[in-house]
């Protein structure tokens, strides 16, 4: 599965998908000052809610307007996929 996240000004979209398939999609705010750990928990916590095992996930691909939240989310990846 690949897990492709978009940070905007606003928000933070998220989608699954399998192959071509969007298996979820969902949104969190965008917080500047929002820690990793933070992050890590809202994403670990979608996943689980629409039953996607940390483990299904293959690759992520992340797109970004907002350099600051940039480490924050990178961080949190490494957090939940490592």
């Amino acid at each position: 599965m690949l897990l492709v996240i978009d940070v905007g000004n606003t928000n933070i979209v998220l989608g699954v998908y399998e192959g071509y398939s969007l298996i979820c999609d969902f949104r969190l705010n965008t917080i500047k000052n929002k820690t990793s750990d933070e992050y890590a928990m809202s994403i670990t916590e979608i996943l689980n809610a629409n039953d996607i095992k940390k483990s299904e996930i293959e690759d992520v691909i992340v797109a970004s307007v907002v350099p600051d939240v940039m480490h924050s989310i990178e961080n949190a990846i490494k957090n939940i996929l490592i």
